[in-house]
């Protein structure tokens, strides 16, 4: 990448982080205008920035201009869209709302394949000819223009309340997580983990346990786990006589758990936080005990194949001392602590006490394990908190758009209440066996 197209990159990261933030301190802020313009910022990262070849990065540039303009055209117009209650005037919103649908899938598709995107299709299909479907699961049909508008111009589709959970929580706590593993926190988390459990049987599977679940915490993401924890915990555990595909199934389960380990547990909380009502701080407490198990159990299982394969721990001189695991727990623990204080001790919400801790973390950016300064280090550890939060938070908002597709639609034909009937009725009304 040249230096142009490093800055560009740092540049739209920095931008979407402040907005991000701007929407948290800045009160209420119509639906219609910070939805679209979270997918606008989430365009280029997905579209251009993820391109693997040069006509992906052609092709999603077009994409990127026609779908950028017309989220930009929603959020300009929001308050003469919100008087149309879901339905298109004219063939330019029409087309309008054809470029975001094919966008988003397109968007979907490039982050994570094809299975998403083909559901959505699938569904898509079902609104505009349902009502050519005999029997039970046929519905009377609405105009294209109501259909198309409903999913696009109102809150029921595109900017309903998954893309809501993306724009107001998820896009908080990834940029938290971001800041935090720029940092010394991601090797304090593995000091953490080698201090803890390096000496005993097995020690380099079990540091791969302890760093997954404490990585896993500001990450989220399973890929994120493996790609960081995985860098040092695959090699340490053939190195010491791992066979390599045990030592590649230990990391790739460890990793996995991070997906339910509080706090921040990917997007799936905060769904559950917009949908069903639930506080986060009440899922947050709810998730702790499931995580603790699953992760006991993949230690116990490490432990039963380290008697098999008569593996030994970790050698003393190449553990950390204890002072440098003590500073550098100190530069997650202190961030950690003052997200569970605002959100348990002050009553704040999860997003302003993100942002509290956030501040905290990137404060500590500017020191390392010496407890010294160095500028250039500062500017180059800022560059990958732009780079990573930018990235990460376009991924989840790709999915999250294409998930948001599903549900309109399921909402707008009734499929889901159909579907819900079905599965009582075949359950014999009995909702616990």
């Amino acid at each position: 990448m040249s230096g142009t197209a490093r800055l560009f990159w740092c540049v739209l990261g920095a931008v979407s982080i402040a907005f991000h933030l701007w929407l948290i301190f800045s009160g209420l802020v119509p639906n219609l205008l910070s939805r679209p313009l979270h997918m606008a910022l989430a365009l280029p990262w997905v579209l251009i920035f993820m391109a693997k070849s040069r006509t992906q990065a052609i092709s999603g540039s077009v994409l990127c201009v026609l779908g950028g303009a017309a989220c930009i055209w929603i959020a300009l117009n929001e308050d003469m869209l919100g008087d149309q209650y879901g339905y298109l005037s004219g063939n330019f919103q029409i087309g309008v709302a054809i470029v975001l649908l094919g966008t988003v899938l397109e968007m979907a598709r490039r982050a994570i394949g094809w299975p998403l995107p083909i559901v959505a299709g699938l569904a898509l299909a079902y609104g505009l000819f349902g009502q050519y479907i005999p029997g039970e699961f046929g519905y009377a049909g609405i105009p294209l223009q109501s259909f198309l508008g409903t999913l696009t111009i109102a809150e029921g589709g595109l900017w309903g309340k998954l893309t809501s959970v993306s724009v107001n929580i998820v896009a908080i706590f990834v940029i938290f997580g971001a800041v935090l593993n720029a940092g010394e926190a991601g090797q304090g988390f593995m000091n953490i983990a080698s201090a803890a459990a390096g000496r005993l049987r097995g020690g380099a599977g079990k540091v791969s346990v302890l760093s997954s679940a404490l990585f896993g915490s500001i990450s989220g993401s399973a890929s994120a786990n493996v790609a960081s924890t995985g860098a040092i915990t695959l090699p340490a555990m053939t190195r010491l006589g791992y066979p390599k595909r045990l030592a590649a199934a230990i990391e790739a389960v460890a990793s996995s758990g991070g997906q339910i380990m509080p706090p921040l547990m990917g997007a799936g909380a905060f769904v559950m936080v917009e949908l069903t009502g639930t506080p986060y701080n009440q899922i947050i407490v709810a998730a702790l005990l499931p995580a603790l198990l699953y992760f006991a159990a993949v230690w116990v299982g490490i432990d039963m194949f380290s008697l098999r394969y008569k593996l030994a721990g970790i050698p003393e001189d190449q553990q950390p001392p204890m002072r440098v695991v003590l500073i550098t727990s100190g530069f997650f623990f202190i961030p950690f602590a003052i997200l569970l204080w605002g959100m348990f001790g002050a009553g704040y919400t999860p997003q302003y006490s993100a942002c509290i801790a956030m501040g905290a973390g990137a404060f500590l950016l500017l020191f390392d394990a010496r407890l010294s300064f160095d500028a250039a280090r500062t500017l180059k550890r800022l560059e990958q908190v732009m780079l990573t939060a930018g990235r990460q938070v376009a991924l989840i908002a790709a999915i999250i758009l294409c998930a948001s597709i599903v549900i309109g639609v399921l909402g707008i034909t009734g499929l889901g209440i159909k579907i819900t009937s079905l599965i009582l009725s075949g359950s014999g009304g009995m909702l616990w066996p």
